[in-house]
């Protein structure tokens, strides 16, 4: 669970500075883009965790 929580925190991290450099300021749709891909990319992750 633990793994799945890193993995989802470092996907939103990563996706909210990519952004950032790409569009020189954060805007709040990418902010929310980015936490929606990360909570579904944590559960997928805790999916295949728990299945294999």
């Amino acid at each position: 669970m633990a793994q799945a929580i890193i993995f989802a925190i470092t996907i939103f991290i990563g996706w909210v500075i990519f952004d950032g450099i790409k569009h020189k300021k954060v805007h709040r749709d990418n902010v929310i883009a980015g936490f929606i891909t990360a909570i579904l990319a944590g559960i997928v992750w805790y999916l295949l965790f728990v299945i294999f």
